[in-house]
């Protein structure tokens, strides 16, 4: 059977995706159902607090003097795209995020040499870029992200959020978290001897980043091969292009058209080599192409539909003057004064005042990361994965649908059956879910249901299925709105598959009616 036509159908290309890039999706990891309920009150306060460059929802104070607000045409001057970082576990993706928020003027020499005196004292030396990223101390004393971390910076013509998402499998979820919020990925590899083997062989993270950023809807992908500066490298073009000729087919069938939607580049994270400028011929004799900043301004996006019913998947919440919600806008604008609602409960509200980065606005559109000071709701009556939606056209709320799943891995071989539970990442929600139906399967040829009834599915196939949550999610269809239509399951650590919401089929349909 051809599992890769059926990645490549699930996981549509991004021009199947309307222009609406993907959503905010799920931070925390959820083993059972004891867990459920504590996690998802954990996950609200997931996002780290970060000094100095990334954003702190205790400490920043948001409430700006309306003589300090932007004119709203200053900001649309540049584009804003939301950037995850992501890979194996110590690929370099903190150190190349730090070294781009230094090279960007978003961090000064005073605080890079106390990043460094850090560093040296804990015996890390070669850490203290990641630290601009990796702020609290258990990352610093393991050397791991595990949160996802968030930083700004701006090139000539673009606005970036850099989200720095953890590499570590035990961490999976933040990376999801990560991922679901980006409009282009950046896989960093490491090209030292051994680290890149580790990380693209089964069981390694390089892997399983790919598929769940494509299925999470990050349709660009920017493969920068870090680490060239090693002593190990050196440069090589050799390693270089070994380190190409493997991952091309693993991207294509992950679903990535390689010519259209993926770039490969060269650089050195510690250095800064190859990513604000062009790496020295010197240095690098064979390198021809742009360096980061420039391939990062020339990426083009889809454009996004501001006038569409309005959507922000909330993924996380605090009181300032008020309750404020954060979350990224998947579609429509919001303006001061709207009237909205927040879904599943449908609790009126108005909004008060928007905020982009630190400042504040009157207006905001789609692809914005907003903070949104509400009234007519108190905050602990807002959870992860509600959404702030529009009054005339509010998400529908449900407990169960239909998806179309693509099988990627069971565990142990096992097979999928009605009453197969698994946890469901779909936007900023985390829930446990249980397949109640399998409807049919689809061929692998003909792209069509097929008519046997089926009791049980194994891994690769393709699937039409009923699913069913315990409490109220807010979900689209994915031909409607992609990014609030996509989803994955995950058992014990593990993503066993990647599905889309659907109607339900014309002959379950036909088989209610009679």
């Amino acid at each position: 059977m051809d599992i890769e036509e059926e990645i490549r159908s699930l996981q549509l290309d991004s021009a199947e995706d309307n222009g609406v890039v993907n959503p905010e999706a799920a931070l925390t990891e959820v083993e059972n159902s004891n867990k459920m309920e504590e996690d998802s009150k954990e996950e609200v306060h997931a996002h780290s607090v970060k000094p100095e460059v990334v954003e702190q929802k205790g400490k920043e104070k948001i409430n700006v003097d309306p003589e300090e607000e932007h004119d709203e045409m200053e900001l649309d001057k540049k584009r804003h795209l939301n950037v995850v970082f992501i890979g194996h576990v110590d690929a370099g993706k903190s150190t190349t995020g730090g070294q781009i928020l230094f090279l960007s003027g978003q961090v000064d020499d005073r605080t890079i040499q106390k990043y460094e005196k850090e560093a040296k004292e804990k015996s890390r030396e070669s850490w203290y870029m990641a630290y601009i990223m990796d702020t609290n101390e258990e990352e610093r004393v393991k050397g791991k992200t595990v949160e996802v971390g968030r930083a700004h910076f701006e090139t000539e013509s673009s606005r970036f959020t850099i989200l720095d998402a953890p590499g570590h499998k035990s961490y999976v979820p933040n990376m999801i978290s990560g991922a679901s919020q980006a409009d282009v990925g950046v896989l960093v590899i490491s090209a030292r001897k051994g680290e890149f083997e580790t990380g693209y062989e089964r069981g390694g993270q390089t892997r399983e980043h790919v598929q769940l950023a494509k299925t999470l809807g990050v349709s660009k992908l920017l493969v920068v091969v870090n680490k060239m500066d090693d002593p190990t490298v050196n440069w090589s073009k050799e390693r270089y292009d070994e380190i190409g000729s493997k991952m091309v087919p693993f991207l294509k069938t992950s679903g990535y058209n390689v010519k259209k939607d993926v770039q490969f580049l060269p650089i050195s994270g510690l250095v800064g080599t190859n990513i604000k400028n062009r790496v020295d011929k010197t240095v690098c004799s064979w390198w021809d192409g742009p360096c980061l900043f420039e391939a990062l301004d020339a990426i083009e996006i889809p454009l996004r539909d501001p006038k569409g019913p309005f959507r922000m998947p909330i993924i996380d919440k605090f009181k300032d003057m008020g309750t404020v919600v954060m979350g990224k806008v998947e579609s429509g604008s919001v303006r001061e004064g709207d009237s909205l609602f927040v879904m599943p409960n449908k609790v009126p509200v108005k909004v008060v005042a928007i905020f982009i980065d630190e400042d504040r606005v009157k207006r905001a559109g789609p692809g914005e990361n907003l903070r949104v000071r509400l009234s007519g709701i108190e905050e602990e009556d807002i959870l992860s994965g509600f959404v702030l939606a529009s009054v005339a056209n509010p998400i529908p709320a449900v407990t169960d649908f239909f998806a179309q799943l693509q099988i990627l891995e069971l565990l142990d071989n096992a097979i999928l059956t009605a009453g197969y539970k698994a946890v469901l990442h779909i936007h900023s929600i985390v829930e446990e879910c249980e397949i109640i139906e399998l409807i049919s399967q689809m061929d692998p040829k003909t792209k069509k249901p097929m008519k046997k009834h089926i009791r049980f599915v194994k891994n690769g196939a393709v699937v039409v299925c009923k699913i069913q949550v315990n409490n109220l999610i807010c979900v689209e269809m994915f031909s409607d709105f992609p990014q609030l239509g996509r989803f994955t399951l995950r058992t014990e650590g593990k993503t066993i598959a990647v599905g889309k919401v659907i109607d339900p089929p014309s002959t379950y349909s036909r088989k209610l009616s009679s």
